[in-house]
Formats: C-alpha cells, structure tokens, sequence
C-alpha cells in the first residue's frame, strides 16, 4: 500500500477518477489505498446531512510540547516514539492531534490538510452517548426502559424486551456481532443485510430499508445484558430512537446541542442511507482539530470552546462509573473479535458506546481504520487522531496522556470505575 503521505495534498486527478468509480459496500471494509480517498471524500459516496456550524472560529491557543513526540509504546510496528510511528509509512496515520488544558500541545498532519474532513467511523457513536444522555437528563429518556418503549414497531421483533442501557453497552445478547464472517463472508445475514443497506447497496435486497433490516434481525445465544458483542446496528436503532424522541433529525439536533456551540472551524457532515434514516453510528466527518474541540466537552477545559457547559459532570460520571465490567470479561474470555482496546490491563470495562473506560476514568473510542478519540478529563487530556490502516492506537493515545500528566492521579482517591454495576452484570 502506498504511503499516506503520497495523498497529502490530494490525489493525482487521473488516480481520483479511478478510485471514485470503485466503491461498493465490500471495498469500504478492507484496508487498501481506495479508502484513502473515500475517508477523506464520504459525502461523494454516501447521502448527508450537513451539521452546521455557527458563531466566531473558538481558536485554540497553540503551546508545543516536546515530550509528546516522543511518548513510547509498543505497537504492531515495534516501539517507536510517537514521532517515529507517524513518519513510519506503514503506520498510515494521516493525522494526529494532542490538546492539553484546551490548549494544542502537539498537532501533525502526514497525510492530509489540517482543513480536510475525514469520517469519524465508529468514534462518531460517543455522539449517540451523548445525546441520549442528554434527552435522559431531561426526562425524555429512561435507559432501563425497552426499546419497544420508544419506537413500538419493534415490538414483535427480536429486539422486544431488551433494555436501552443493553444496547447502550452493546449487550443485546442479538445475533449481530460485527465480525467478518457476518459482515462479508456470509451475504443473507441480517447483519450484512443491513451494513449494505447503509452503503448504497441494494443489490439482492429489493426493497429492504436498513430498518427493515434491524427489524429482521434474530436472538443470538446470550441474554440481554451477559456479555459485550459489538455491533454498529446496535447504534443504529439508537440512532433512530434519538429522532423519535426528539422529533427532529439527528444532523439538527447534533448541530443544535453540540456542533453549533463549540466555535469550529467547519460544519461537520453526517451521513444517511438511501431511505433518510441518519448513519451516526459511523459516517460523521469534520477536520481534526474539530473533533478535538468535541472532546474537550467532556474535560474542564470546556469553556475555552464553548460558552456554556454542554456536558454536565453527572453524565461524564456515569460513562465513567456505570459500565460494567462483567460484561468485557466475558468477551475476553471468548476471545472475540474487536479486543485491541481491552489489551492494556488498566481498560476495565465498556461504557454507553464508549469501548474503553480505564481504572482512572479515561475513555477510549476506536474507528474502522484506526480513527480514535481519547479523553482523559482528570488529566484534562484530548488526543484525537485519522488513519487509513488495519492498527489501532490507544495505546499511544495512553502513553501521551500519561505523559503530560503521569503523577496526577496517584493519590487522587479516584475509585475504581466500573463498581457500580459489577455486581449486577
């Protein structure tokens, strides 16, 4: 594959036209040269919905600090220093920022603009987190409550029964787990069904809509609430559970809440599929330093990017201390899919669509392709980051944010995140 830095600037006009023809719903899911076109160009491909910005640019106070280049840790690649694994042209990092007291500490761009948008992939569902705990906050959403409570059309359907804080930690106990095999390798499962249907692809399907799909999905051999099996489609019903409640599109209601608050430099996009319905769960796109600026939401350094608190420290609290470790044993125990995140010991559970919340209350989300978002709000760290590769990198995320904050919490009294519900799991 070719370096990321050959695409720094753009891609040859003749080689554009070639990779612009070539997608369909098989290449997106493999790690090729395609994707270094379609990360960076999603709204070509996918319908959207744009989240618009609004207000002044908040500009973030630029401070270098050079022990961030030179974090270690070990990688798939070897043990590099972070400035080592972004200029290694296996590493396909395309780019790479760090904020530290909402103020940029270290920011590199291999293989794109610093004005580009790229697609989120799966770190777009710390939204969906977000949203719901804001409607909950407000009494529009009991997350104990089923499904089925909120959007009655799924009574009836498999998913009848099965608590939102279940699909919430992507523990439906369905038959949907995001693994290759239910993916690609076997097209008439429900699961792939659907991951067609929200790339445009029809082909065999008739008139099948993606929420048909969902509702056609099947039980799967565990109970609701036993074990952590990832799947975006879980996302996706929340997806649609958010536009019920607040009766307003996603794309509105994001930029609304959020996207409009947060002084950035550009609006973000998100994607739809062919019937409308919104594609949070993956295909948000926006510049970097955007996405950084969402992350500082849930660190103190709030305000230097919007005026009023969006975030309250209750729903940072119970991302950090309601998820339920039981649930990630169980997955390690089996052996599944998607566990480069639970690696590091100190990763104790997975929290409302957040893939790793650490014993200090860090959280960690991944994307396809090894896109991540990092925040650390006791460290008041962002590490926010864009690849087109098979790694993922919250290990280096760790190491920066110990890095700039290594003794912080060792006498802190912080408890163990994760206790709430561990008796209960």
């Amino acid at each position: 594959m070719a370096p990321v830095s050959f695409v720094k600037d753009g891609l040859p006009l003749d080689l554009s036209y070639r990779l612009r023809q070539g997608f369909d719903s098989i290449t997106v899911f493999n790690v090729n040269d395609h994707n270094l076109y379609y990360h960076r160009h999603w709204a070509e491909f996918i319908p959207h919905n744009v989240v618009s910005r609004a207000g002044p640019v908040r500009d973030l106070a630029y401070d270098p600090d050079q022990r961030v280049g030179q974090s270690r840790a070990a990688s798939p690649l070897g043990s590099l220093t972070l400035d080592e694994l972004l200029a290694h042209p296996d590493s396909r990092i395309e780019g790479w920022v760090v904020l530290h007291k909402g103020e940029i500490v270290y920011e590199q761009y291999p293989g794109m603009r610093d004005t580009d948008n790229h697609v989120w992939m799966s770190s777009s569902k710390t939204v969906i987190s977000l949203l719901i705990g804001l409607l909950e906050a407000e009494g529009k959403i009991d997350v104990d409550r089923p499904i089925e409570t909120y959007l009655p059309e799924f009574a009836g359907s498999a998913w009848e029964g099965i608590r939102i804080i279940d699909i919430m930690d992507m523990a439906s106990g369905l038959d949907i787990a995001e693994i290759y095999e239910n993916v690609v390798g076997d097209r008439t499962h429900w699961f792939s069904k659907w991951a067609r249907l929200t790339l445009g692809d029809h082909e065999g399907l008739g008139s099948l809509t993606s929420k048909g799909a969902l509702l056609g999905m099947e039980k799967g051999g565990h109970d609701p609430g036993y074990i952590f099996e990832y799947s975006s489609a879980n996302s996706h019903l929340l997806g649609l559970l958010i536009e019920q409640v607040a009766g307003r599109r996603l794309a509105d209601l994001f930029s609304e809440r959020v996207w409009s608050q947060i002084g950035a430099e550009g609006d973000a996009l998100l994607g739809v599929d062919d019937d409308g319905y919104p594609s949070m769960f993956g295909f948000i796109s926006s510049r970097l330093r955007d996405k950084a600026r969402y992350g500082l939401l849930y660190t103190p350094s709030w305000n230097k990017v919007s005026a009023k608190k969006i975030i309250p420290d209750s729903l940072v609290e119970k991302i950090q201390d309601e998820g339920r470790p039981a649930l990630y044993e169980r997955a390690r125990e089996a052996a599944g899919e998607y566990w480069d995140f639970s690696r590091d010991p100190d990763a104790i559970c997975n929290s409302r669509q957040w893939d790793a919340v650490y014993n200090d209350g860090d959280l960690y989300k991944v994307g396809k392709g090894g896109q991540g978002l990092y925040v650390s709000p006791a460290r008041d760290v962002v590490v926010a980051f864009f690849s087109t590769g098979p790694f993922e990198w919250q290990d280096y995320a760790r190491a920066v944010a110990k890095t700039l904050a290594p003794d912080l919490l060792a006498n802190s009294g912080k408890k163990q995140t994760g206790q709430l519900y561990d008796s209960i799991a």
